[in-house]
This record gives structure tokens, C-alpha cells and sequence, in this order.
């Protein structure tokens, strides 16, 4: 880990004599944790090692981070919700460096990538109790683990990839093996400096390149198959990076991995059973999502439906922005039925998406609908003379299966890529995309009117400060410059 103390000692010290948040039970999200087992003991039979896979998820399930708080943080700075007064100057843009939500996101993601590679490290001292057939898999899914949390710490913390043409500005640290004991944590050696952007993003891919690999295709359980790493998430996740780093040709190629996968993805006819909690662990569309219950977010200020839904604490309602995007018809059925609203004469409109699952809603991060859209846009970049057929059959497939009206057909190129970015503003809206979409597209954050200014893409502020605490406990932790 870094050497930032409450990023690594607060949780060390639990990890060394409790096991982290291992368990033994069969499914993710009901989990109690082991006590009282040593270390040595953690990783000493087969069944002991498949709980601490296990375990890995529910750190991913980190209530400052992604149980939901991250998709939060970046949709509270993209356009489609108004900003919440919860969440301070997160959607105002004018944090502070010792701003206690930056704080604790980048310590829940932190925190969450140790436990991942203290996962890495006990299992290769530990290989021999199951061979390194099984091994391999599980270490792709720590790999993964790893790779999803760097993906959202560098777009949280570092400027857009593209903010420089090679990426070689700052990122995050990027930090692969687990300190086992106070004094590791805060030697000289460990007070590491940000890694560049590109340096990052080559780390995700070689982690998802080896977790492509290694994972299953399918684990013969539909729980599994939705809430735990597989092929599919991996090769989703890397169609997303490329597309983030401009790469179309590679986010094409891996957005068709997932299209023609073995396990049969298809879009749901009815977007609503994506979001529909009896559905979570066996709908068509689903590729990965961070599984929750009602005890892993039991008060009211972390849950992402608490946040999302008048039921809750009703903290984060849809703007009138989002409600009139152009092509979002009255037809629409993410229209006509995924927004709510609550009032009489004035009327608050809310997403559908967590709108009945306050304290228990799974975490959206991969579903085929994103790779549909990814695949459109990547195709359409690449045909810079006419607009890509399959490109607009794409989109349209993706408008079609929720009645979303007839469009102009596009005569340019810039006009079907126009018409995508806005289809996934549309289409993915909430669900932790919004503020990467318009930095990666080079796009200003438009104004929220009444009070919230029009953003530059490439304002210093976009992107969170790095924690004061850790920049004065390591030196060589630069700070993002206007904090």
C-alpha cells in the first residue's frame, strides 16, 4: 500500500488477526467475517482459500466507494442529476484538499486493492494446498478486483486520459503487493510517488488481460455469474478503458468478445427487469455488478437507492436536462417508465433504476447495453467518411427495445457519434458515467442552472484533490494543482 497511514494501518491490524472480511459462506453479499484465525491459517485448505476469494467482494462492496458512492461521485459532476446539497461540493466543483468525501473514497479504494493483493500474496506463498490450475483462477479474479478499483480511482483523482496525448500526466500510485505489519507500511520505501495516467491504465489492462484469460466463462451458478468475476466482465471492462483511451479498434474488438460470448448475453426486452431485484442474479444483460443486501448498507447514508430514491433519503432527483435530451421522445419507456415523481402542482422527477431498493440495490458496473453502446461508438469512429452501418443498427437496437421513437438518420460522421454520446447519456444515466463520458469526449460539463456554471473539460477542478492527510504524510504525493 501507500504509506498513508489511515489507508493502510486502520485496516491492517483487522486484516492480520481477523482475516478481512473473508467468510465462508456461499454467496457475496451474506457474509460474517472469520475472527481470530492467523494468517498463516487463512490460506491452509482448499475451502479456507475459496473463502477468501470470497471475501475480496465484500471489500469491493466498501460503503465509501463501490457500494455505489463512486458511480455517485461521478454522475453528481456529469449532467443528468441535480446536485445533491448531501454530497457538499462534489457537484459544485469547489472542494478542498482535506475534503472528508475525497478522503474517504480514495481510503475505500485503497483499501479494497490491498485486500486484493494481500490476497495475491498469501495465495502464491500458498499455492501448493490447491495447484496452480485452481490458483490461477482465483488470481485472476484478484486481478480484477484490482483493475476495476484502479479504473474508477484514476478518473476520480487523475485528468481524463486523453488530457495529454501520451497520458503522461498524473495518475495514482499504483501499488501491487500488500505490506503485512505497521512498520512495512510506513518505511521510506513505501512513500511512493503517482504513477502517470498511462502507466495506470497499462497496469488495469495487463491485470484484465490475465484475468481474460484465467476466469471462467461461467461458474454453473447464476449468483456466481453476475456478482463474481467471469471472461465477460473482464473483456467489459477493458472495452470500456479503450474507449476511454481513444483506442476504437481495441474497444471493438473487445466489446465483440463480450457480444458473441458463450454465456449468450442479450439485452433485456424491458430495461426495468435489469434494475428489478428479483432479477439481479439472473438477468440476460447483466455481465457484473457488486451484489448487496440489506445489511451490507443498513443506515441510511451509503446505499445507492438511499441516495437515488424518495423512499430513501431522496438525496439525488433527475434534472430537467437529462429529461429533455433530444431523441428522448415521449415514448420512451426510460422515460415513461424509469422516472418517478413525486408532488402535485410541482413535480420531482426521480430515477426508476434504485427506486423500490433503498438499502439493497446491486451496484451496477458492466451490462450489455454499455457494450452495445461502446461497440456503436467505436465502429462510428473508426468510419470518419460515411456514417458506420452497423454503427446506426447498433444504436437503433439499443432505442428500439424501449420504444424510444424514430430518429433523423445521420449524415455525417460527427452526427451518428452525436447521436451515440447523446443515446448514452439516455441509456446510462446514473449508473457512474456521466462525468467520464464528457472528459473523454473533450466535452464541457454544461451548466446546471439555477447556480451550477458551465465546466471546462479540462478545469483543474474536474477531478478530486488528493487527500491532504496523505499528501503531508508522504511528500512524494504531488497534489492536483488549484488545491
Amino acid at each position: 500500500m501507500t504509506t498513508i497511514k489511515h489507508t493502510i494501518i486502520k485496516y491492517l491490524g483487522a486484516t492480520l488477526t481477523g482475516l478481512l472480511l473473508l467468510t465462508a459462506c456461499s454467496k457475496v453479499d451474506e457474509q460474517e467475517p472469520f475472527v481470530n484465525i492467523d494468517p498463516a491459517q487463512i490460506f491452509n485448505s482448499p475451502q479456507r482459500i475459496e473463502s477468501a476469494a470470497i471475501g475480496m467482494y465484500n471489500a469491493l462492496q466498501n460503503a465509501e466507494f463501490l457500494g455505489g458512492r463512486v458511480l455517485i461521485y461521478i454522475d453528481q459532476r456529469g449532467n443528468d442529476a441535480n446536485v445533491s446539497s448531501f454530497f457538499g461540493n462534489v457537484g459544485t466543483f469547489n472542494m478542498i484538499s482535506n475534503n472528508t468525501i475525497a478522503q474517504n473514497a480514495w481510503t475505500g479504494g485503497y483499501r479494497t486493492i490491498f485486500e486484493a493483493n494481500y490476497f495475491l500474496k498469501r495465495l502464491q506463498e500458498n499455492e501448493s494446498v490447491i495447484g496452480a490450475d485452481a490458483a490461477k483462477v482465483y488470481y485472476a479474479e484478484a486481478k480484477f478486483i484490482r483493475a476495476l478499483c484502479y479504473y474508477y480511482l484514476v478518473n476520480l483523482y487523475a485528468q481524463t486520459y486523453v488530457f495529454t496525448p501520451d497520458g503522461n500526466h498524473p495518475g495514482v500510485p499504483l501499488i501491487l503487493d500488500a505490506v503485512t505489519n505497521g512498520a512495512e507500511a510506513l518505511a521510506a520505501a513505501n512513500k511512493v510517488p503517482r504513477n502517470t495516467v498511462k502507466q495506470v491504465y497499462d497496469q488495469v489492462l495487463a491485470d484484465l488481460t490475465d484475468a481474460s484469460t484465467d476466469l471462467p466463462v461461467t461458474w454453473d451458478d447464476d449468483y456466481f455469474d453476475h456478482a463474481r468475476a467471469t471472461k465477460a466482465a473482464a473483456d467489459a471492462l477493458m472495452a470500456r478503458i479503450y474507449l476511454v483511451m481513444g483506442q476504437w479498434g481495441n474497444a471493438n474488438t473487445k466489446a465483440d468478445a463480450v457480444i458473441s460470448s458463450a454465456r449468450g448475453f442479450s439485452l433485456e426486452p424491458d430495461l426495468r427487469d435489469y434494475f428489478t431485484k428479483d432479477n439481479y442474479s439472473s438477468t440476460t444483460e447483466g455481465i457484473f455488478a457488486v451484489a448487496m443486501n440489506t445489511s451490507d448498507n443498513p443506515n441510511t447514508n451509503n446505499a445507492i437507492g438511499q441516495h437515488y430514491s424518495p423512499l430513501g433519503r431522496g438525496d439525488i432527483s433527475v434534472n430537467a436536462a437529462y429529461r429533455n435530451l433530444p431523441g428522448f421522445s415521449d415514448t420512451d419507456e426510460r422515460k415513461t417508465q424509469l422516472l418517478r415523481t413525486t408532488g402535485t402542482t410541482t413535480l420531482t422527477y426521480w430515477t426508476g433504476k434504485y427506486y423500490t431498493t433503498t438499502f439493497d440495490s446491486w451496484v451496477p458496473v458492466l451490462r450489455l447495453g454499455e457494450v452495445k453502446l461502446i461497440k456503436a461508438e467505436a465502429l462510428a469512429r473508426l468510419s470518419p467518411a460515411v456514417p458506420d452501418p452497423v454503427a446506426l443498427t447498433t444504436l437503433l437496437e439499443i432505442r428500439s427495445r424501449s420504444n424510444a421513437g424514430v430518429i433523423a438518420p445521420p449524415a455525417t460522421q460527427a452526427q451518428l457519434i452525436d447521436l451515440i454520446l447523446n443515446e448514452r447519456r439516455i441509456e446510462l444515466a446514473f449508473e457512474g458515467h456521466g462525468m467520464t463520458d464528457f472528459l473523454r469526449t473533450k466535452r464541457d460539463v454544461p451548466a446546471r442552472p439555477p447556480t451550477q456554471p458551465e465546466i471546462a473539460w479540462d478545469a483543474q477542478l474536474v477531478i478530486f484533490p488528493i487527500p491532504f492527510v496523505d499528501t503531508q504524510q508522504n511528500p512524494q504525493l504531488e497534489q492536483n494543482p488549484g488545491y
